[in-house]
């Protein structure tokens, strides 16, 4: 088979449709920052050419399929046409329910799909997956075949990794594409801000998806970067949209950079590089944990409480 009808194993966790929107019109290329030993500095590039890790969504043993092909680049692709959309429209959007789902899950994308959230994952999996639990070990005992192994104990060893592995795309797949949070996004009012009149253009980041409060809050605010000239913002409440947009564009531009060049992790990203001082000033400098840390702080404490308590 030829190597171009291969799934690339250069795994995006920044989308190249998303960067695409900050290229060059004549050559193509964007402006990328990154941390390096001597600091943070720029360097063109084609949007394929950066934001991305080999391998990232594939299974450790090759156990399972990899979410690349059956997940991330279906859902890219949906999310393409949602910002194309958003991009070209002068009036307010017709909706189809393909298309919000498909922004919504690159939303989520966004906050759950960065090289730390899938490390993050995989500590979280392990630390679930590391016994065998008294429920494990009677279903084993229920359903056993007579060629298996046996005792539980020997099945887990033979199986573990192979299992594990599995979970954790599964999970990974799951967060991405939770129904409740889904429904929750899809359910807001959906704007796009044309900035045009800013002194300043729009940045974006590995970590461009900006929640202000949480999601079921009455006044909450979700900003994305779209473009150097759009911003995406969902809100509840007509009247945190009027806050918003009575900002002016400068002002409004230079809040959303900051908040988008404080949450990089490993990258920002421009049309140009005339905001260098600026993204080295801020970059990274959020500590606020991801989402996929917040996730898994509250997956470490139910399990914590579920543990017995030792006899005084």
């Amino acid at each position: 088979m030829a190597l171009s009808n291969n799934p690339s194993h250069d795994h995006h966790f920044v989308p190249v449709f998303y960067l695409e929107n900050w290229a060059d019109p004549h050559t193509g290329k964007v402006t990328e920052f990154k941390k390096r030993y001597n600091g943070v500095l720029p360097r063109l590039t084609a949007p394929k050419g950066t934001g991305y890790k080999k391998f990232l969504y594939d299974s450790d043993d090759g156990s399972a399929v990899s979410l690349e092909a059956s997940f991330m680049m279906p859902a890219d692709t949906h999310a393409a046409e949602a910002s194309r959309l958003m991009l070209a429209s002068r009036v307010k959007i017709d909706w189809t329910q393909r298309q919000r789902s498909g922004w919504s899950r690159f939303m989520m994308g966004m906050l759950l799909r960065h090289p730390e959230d899938v490390a993050e994952l995989a500590r979280l999996v392990d630390d679930d997956w590391t016994n065998l639990s008294q429920t494990m070990q009677d279903r084993y005992y229920q359903y056993r075949e007579p060629e298996m192994p046996s005792t539980a104990e020997e099945w887990w060893e033979q199986n573990r990794s192979e299992f594990r592995e599995k979970a954790r795309l599964k999970w990974h797949r799951d967060l991405i594409d939770h129904k409740g949070i889904g429904r929750r996004l899809n359910s807001m009012s959906w704007n796009v801000a044309n900035v045009t009149d800013s002194k300043h253009i729009l940045l974006t980041s590995d970590r461009p998806v900006i929640i202000n409060g949480a999601i079921s809050d009455r006044d909450v605010s979700i900003m994305v970067p779209l473009s150097p000239t759009k911003l995406f913002i969902a809100v509840r409440d007509e009247k945190t949209l009027a806050q918003i947009t009575g900002e002016s564009p400068t002002q409004l531009v230079a809040r959303v950079n900051r908040q988008v060049v404080a949450n990089a992790r490993s990258f920002v990203f421009g049309s140009d590089a005339r905001y260098g001082e600026f993204i080295k000033k801020h970059f990274a400098t959020s500590n606020e944990s991801s989402l996929m840390q917040k996730l898994a702080e509250k997956r470490r404490l139910e399990r914590l409480a579920k543990q017995p308590t030792p006899p005084r």
